[in-house]
């Protein structure tokens, strides 16, 4: 088993008192995936030295900027020090040290701070409402943004992978900041709520032969009848009428923008693809049809190659929730590439040994040699050991 673990730059810097990365190196793990872009976050660390609570630095990234990213402008973090390496940089310089891979584990269109400098670049609900903590792939500028980032980091020499999380369109269910909400839409409102009519998606929407303007009525539609006739204390699934179904049984305005979707992830591969010709891409994928989390649906991620590596996150599953997304149709369909699992090895998903052992026994048998820890910071010593120790037995 290849293993691997996510981290971050602070973690690093509070690593060496820890052991290093020999530390890891003699754990068993053979990787390391270091953020090189990230997002706001609330984190409680249990072994940093500043203390278990840290707020994390909006939308920046932890290497230096160098290409034409256009209007949408990364911002080196703090770690990025203004002459001295960055942090990628000295990771790049120690690790094969120790023995140790890096890969640049990237977010893309999950960010509130350029959202927030450029809602028009954002994803727009039916309703006009953008959300915020999402840069539109469809967007012109978001694809020169993305374009430029990974050929910055495919420029570091040393780089082994780059991983994409975060690189088509997020929707509702992924978080955003202090999110509330009286009833968790789920299925078909999910959907509702994540489909997007933003000045990139409306028009590609029309050229492809479609009124834009009546797709989104449709949309409001339905979403007004759950809100109005809906029971927070007794949530229920809504369907749309059958003069919205299109011929596949699917209503027209989903059918849609799925396929807009999958244009507009077609268009931000080709643009990845060429600016890594010499760089191994991971693409961080999932089997629902019409996700819209920071992972790709498996069908999107079918516009990069079938040697880029897929990667399932799997953070809020255990081992038998696992081996059903393992085994969803999606996920059979991507056994051609090479395959990777990230798990997040907490309570409740993970309680004891004996699932770190049923979830080295379910990797096994779907014939899958790499694992992801998520993520070094915020899991004990403890449990990096315990998992380290149980998954490469």
């Amino acid at each position: 088993m290849k293993l691997a673990v996510y981290l971050h730059p602070f973690d690093l810097e509070a690593l060496p008192r820890h052991g290093g990365l020999a530390r890891l190196r003699d754990l068993g793990v053979r990787e390391v995936a270091l953020a090189t872009s990230y997002h706001d976050g609330r984190w409680l660390m249990p072994w940093h030295p500043d203390g278990p609570v840290r707020f994390l630095e909006d939308g920046t990234v932890h290497f230096r900027p160098r290409a034409d990213y256009g209007v949408l402008r990364p911002l080196a973090s703090s770690s990025v020090s203004a002459n001295g390496p960055s942090p990628l940089e000295r990771l790049l310089d120690d690790a094969p040290r120790h023995g140790l891979r890096v890969r640049a584990w990237t977010v893309f269109t999950h960010n509130s701070r350029l959202g927030a400098l450029h809602p028009e670049l954002c994803v727009e609900n039916a309703f006009g409402n953008r959300h915020g903590y999402a840069l539109c792939p469809s967007q012109p500028a978001v694809q020169q943004y993305v374009a430029a980032m990974v050929g910055d980091l495919a420029a570091h020499p040393g780089l082994g992978t780059i991983e994409l999380e975060a690189l088509g369109q997020m929707g509702w269910k992924h978080s955003s900041h202090h999110d509330k909400a009286s009833f968790a839409p789920s299925g078909l409102l999910d959907a509702a709520l994540s489909a997007c009519f933003c000045t990139a998606c409306a028009p590609a929407l029309a050229a492809a032969g479609h009124d834009p303007d009546q797709l989104r009525q449709q949309v409001r539609t339905l979403l007004q009848a759950a809100f109005e006739t809906g029971d927070a204390m007794a949530p229920a699934k809504f369907a749309a009428g059958p003069d919205e179904l299109g011929p596949d049984g699917a209503p027209r305005w989903l059918g849609a923008g799925l396929a807009q979707r999958a244009a507009a992830v077609q268009q931000l591969a080709q643009r990845v693809i060429a600016a890594t010709p010499h760089t191994a891409r991971a693409v961080q994928v999932h089997p629902q049809p019409w996700f819209t989390g920071s992972q790709l649906t498996v069908a999107a991620a079918a516009a990069f190659p079938i040697g880029d590596e897929r990667v399932l996150t799997c953070y809020g599953e255990g081992p038998e929730a696992i081996g059903k997304l393992l085994a969803t149709p999606g996920m059979r369909s991507a056994t051609a590439s090479p395959r990777r699992v990230c798990v997040w090895p907490k309570a409740p998903q993970f309680r004891s040994d004996e699932d770190l052992q049923a979830l080295r026994v379910l990797l096994q048998q779907h014939g899958i040699d790499a694992l992801s820890i998520y993520h070094l910071g915020l899991l004990p010593w403890r449990t990096l050991e315990r998992v380290a120790k149980m998954v490469l037995a």
